[in-house]
Formats: structure tokens, sequence, C-alpha cells
């Protein structure tokens, strides 16, 4: 019995203290410095160390085409703060996250799983960030990306609402989103038109966002428009929340909704002329939507969760003609689903 406690000791003490031993012996990483070359065998893990001396956007990836590799990054008392898996080009690990000054970060690097082995590079590039330029409500700031440039803008609401960012041009742009003290919010890269990134998110009264806009990749350039639009949160929350107060649709204009709770709804109301009318109506948003088509006497038609793009709702119907209701909610996971804002379209066809 002695025995088997001494060799579950044993086990329990390598398994928490093995990788502080490694963690020890990390091979610094050099900001800005060539990549380091390396070859891991199968259930390898290789520590490195970046020391700070600014604050920044700390970039560390992987670079090479045979080897699924995984990245783990630590503070220096071995807390994870993220990971990756296939962030950077094709299944290689790439970590951005801020860093601040007179810190040591520390990153784990190992294949996807047990079984990989193969050669690799990494590297370590720290982005120092600059003064954002403010972007005013309503207002386009224009600008030129080229060979990897990244743009910084600031976004202050005085109210609470919800803001959007969007940019403008004829390139693949990407878009990240970060609160005051530079901690990671969101990103997108096609939400807006063609190409183009979008982030819509609430904001709290006083509350100030920080924007990243670069191309989709190091390649892109070309000259683009930044905008910011304040939209504050309705407060007629029983406004076409029953099918008797449903509100006339008009073709082509984007009609705003809000969801204050997870149980509301909101009713709309078109006239089709004539049988054979070609009827699309789709709901656009970052909320997750359901919506409903009815006829005049209360007949479900159609109904629709996912067809449109990023969760949104998209019903596409041939209809005779006389008087239809839709009705759009939220798809509810529970508590955590997200309440916002969204915009009903229509047209014929």
């Amino acid at each position: 019995m002695k025995k088997v406690f001494a060799s579950l000791f044993i086990f329990v003490f390598i398994g928490l203290f093995a990788p502080y031993a490694l963690a020890q012996d990390a091979q610094e990483l050099s900001l800005g410095d060539s990549p380091i070359s390396g070859n891991l065998s199968p259930g390898d893990e290789v520590w490195y160390s970046v020391q700070i001396d600014e604050p920044g956007i700390l970039t560390i990836e992987t670079i090479g085409e045979e080897t699924d590799t995984f990245l783990e990054a630590y503070d220096a008392e071995l807390n994870l703060i993220t990971e990756d898996d296939d962030g950077g080009e094709g299944f290689n690990a790439n970590i951005e996250m801020f860093v601040a000054a007179g810190e040591t970060y520390l990153f784990k690097l190992r294949g996807y799983d047990d079984e990989v082995e193969g050669p690799y590079s990494i590297q370590a590039n720290v982005e120092l960030v600059p003064e954002p330029e403010e972007l005013s409500f309503g207002a386009a700031q224009e600008g030129t990306i080229a060979g990897g440039s990244r743009h910084w803008y600031s976004v202050h609401a005085e109210e609470a609402g919800f803001i959007a960012v969007e940019a403008f041009g004829d390139m693949d742009t990407y878009l990240e989103a970060y609160d005051s003290e530079y901690n990671f919010v969101t990103a997108d890269d096609d939400g807006g038109m063609g190409l183009n990134a979008l982030i819509e998110m609430p904001v709290e009264p006083d509350q100030v966002f920080l924007f990243r806009l670069r191309g989709y990749s190091y390649e892109t350039e070309g000259e683009y428009e930044i905008v910011a639009e304040f939209y504050p949160i309705p407060t007629d929350s029983d406004r076409n929340t029953e099918r008797s107060s449903a509100v006339d649709i008009k073709l082509g204009e984007a009609i705003p909704f809000f969801f204050h709770g997870l149980d509301e709804t909101r009713w709309y109301r078109y006239e089709i002329p004539r049988d054979g009318t070609k009827f699309l109506v789709q709901t656009r948003g970052n909320i997750d939507t359901f919506m409903s088509l009815y006829d005049q006497d209360g007949n479900l038609v159609a109904e629709d969760d996912d067809s449109g793009e990023d969760l949104n709702a998209f019903i596409f119907e041939r209809l005779n003609a006389g008087v239809y209701y839709i009705e759009v909610s939220l798809f509810s996971d529970g508590p955590e689903t997200l309440l916002g804002r969204g915009t009903l379209h229509a047209e014929t066809r």
C-alpha cells in the first residue's frame, strides 16, 4: 500500500510541477527577429518566453506547411491567458493579445495531438499602440491600407444604446473591437457590404471602445472609409408587440426593431396586391432571430430560423393577394441569449 501511495504522489508531483520546470528553461523569443526553427516529436512541449518593454499588441505565430501546431499563452505565474489552434495560415497557431510593459509572458508550443510531429518555425512581434483617432458618429474617416498596416480608432458613447462601426471600400477588410483597457471584445470579417467589416455592439453611458482596422491578409491594400453610427435604445417596448398593433412594411426600407426581453415579439403587416407575387422578407443584425409569416386568417404560411446570414431569418414565398402578417422573435437558448437591435427588410419580385 505504501508503494501505491508513493507512486501516486510521484505521479501527481510530476503532473503539477513539471510544467514549472519546463517553463523555467523557456527559450527567449526576441521581438521582431527572424523566426526560430525547430522540430516537434510526438508528445513534445516546447516553451518560449517573451519580455515586454512597452505596452502593445503581441503577435506570436508558427510558420510552416507540414505541422499542425497548438499554442498556449501564460503569464509569469503560469496562469493560462489564451490558446489557439489554427488561427494562422493553414494549420499554424497564432495568438494576438495586449501585453503590459515590464512583464514576461510564456508560451507553450505543442502539436495538435500527441501524434503530431514535424518541423516548425515560430516568431514574435509587437505592435506599439498609437493614439487612436476619434470617430465622430455619422462622419466618415478616410485612409489607406498597405503592407499589413493597421489603423486604430476610438468611439465614445455618451448614453446607452448600440454602436455600429463599418468599413467601406473595394478590398477585404477586417475589424477588431477592444475595450478602453485593450481587452479584446469581438471581431468581424465580412459583416458589411461585400467583403467589408462591420461590428455592431451595445454600449453603456460614457463608454469608450477601440477599433483596429486592417486588411484580411498582408497582401490586402487599398483605400477605405470607416464610419461609426449610434442607435439609442427605444423606450416604446409596447409598440407592435401584438398582431393588432402590427406596423405596415414599406418595401426596400430597413425597419429597426429592438428586443428588451426574451419573450417579446414584433409584428409587421403587408398587403400583397395580386396573386402569384414573390415576397421576400428577412432580418439583419447580430442577434439570432426567428420569423413567422401568417395569412390574414392567422394561418401559418412559413417560418424560418437561420436561413439568412449570421443567424438571421429569411423567408421567400409566392403569395396570393391579401394581407399578411410577419412575427419576429428571438431564438432563445436561455438567459445567455443576446438581446439587442436588428432591422427588417422586405421586397417583392
